[in-house]
């Protein structure tokens, strides 16, 4: 898969960025800010095919690529990277920039023996013990101040081209609800998500309920626990591409998930965002956005619908 635009005569910045969606979401701010620093250069990023629409239509790169491509493999031969239009691509890149796993040093041997020009290779995500945020460490690894991707200022929005091609699915804003996760150990119970559809029923709100392809338990039984729906107060949106997803998100009164990939695209959107953290850290996973609001509690089921029902009033009253 590859996006681009017309490429000209400018450098090209070459981010490789694998990983589940949320961890590509959360390098966004940083791109921007690399972006914003090198004007002239074309930045090309190489990741996770479900998110990199996004990352076209948000502005947050010139061109995309599927790392799952099998050409990205060859940073990890051990006799070296044997393509030559890869080489090429790499030694011509401005600056080749590669946030992933490399514990035996494959790909920063095989970037040096391409002659890239400047070349970064660091492991996705903080090691183990800092308790630093994923932006702010990725920042880190590219010299990058910390205020430039901090969270009030991490907003992004969908153009009107995007938006007309999916039109909304209620006549009022809806509460949007993602109650699934990566895994069952970061889910909040669902007979809670369904008490909180409650009471957002109760008070005239209508609700989108979202759910991937590894929700099918969760939202199965968040569904079991609430009384018969009617039409005009739910509607599911089941594994539908991100772009879409995205474009019902950007229209919520509120969000509000457990810690996953879409709790990140809501809180990044600008929507309000309510997101409950058990055992993952949100002083490290927190969302980003002007608008985010991390709950947590350990275990997760210890954590009150009341609580979250105050925090959800009071974040869709202030916006």
């Amino acid at each position: 898969m590859s996006l681009s635009n017309a490429e000209g005569e400018s450098k090209e910045i070459l981010v490789i960025r694998p990983g589940a969606i949320g961890d590509t979401l959360l390098a966004f701010p940083v791109l921007s800010a690399l972006r914003a620093a090198s004007p002239p250069a074309r930045l090309t990023l190489v990741g996770n095919a479900q998110v990199l629409p996004l990352a076209r239509w948000l502005g947050v790169a010139d061109s995309v690529e599927d790392y799952a491509d099998l050409r990205w493999s060859a940073l990890f031969a051990e006799n070296g990277i044997a393509s030559a239009e890869l080489q090429t691509r790499l030694r011509q890149a401005e600056r080749v920039i590669c946030w992933l796993a490399d514990p035996e040093g494959c790909v920063r041997r095989n970037l040096a023996e391409a002659e890239v020009h400047m070349a970064t290779v660091a492991p996705g995500r903080p090691p183990a013990g800092e308790r630093k945020h994923v932006t702010a460490y990725l920042a880190r690894t590219l010299g990058l101040a910390a205020e430039l991707v901090a969270a009030e200022a991490c907003c992004y929005r969908l153009p009107p081209a995007v938006l007309e091609q999916e039109p909304p699915l209620f006549c009022t804003a809806p509460l949007v609800v993602h109650p699934g996760s990566g895994s069952p150990a970061k889910c909040w119970p669902a007979a809670r998500f369904a008490a909180v559809i409650e009471w957002a029923w109760e008070h005239g709100w209508p609700v989108l309920l979202l759910a991937g392809p590894a929700d099918h338990e969760q939202l199965a039984a968040v569904v079991r626990a609430l009384p018969p729906p009617q039409s005009h107060r739910i509607k599911v949106l089941f594994n539908l591409p991100l772009l879409r997803v995205a474009a019902q998100i950007q229209r919520a009164r509120c969000y509000v998930g457990n810690d996953s990939g879409l709790s990140h695209l809501a809180g990044l959107l600008g929507v309000p965002t309510v997101v409950l953290f058990g055992p993952t850290d949100p002083a490290i996973w927190r969302p980003l956005g002007p608008a985010v609001v991390p709950l947590r509690a350990q275990p997760l089921d210890q954590l009150a619908v009341e609580v979250v029902v105050r925090h959800i009033e009071q974040l869709a009253s202030a916006h």
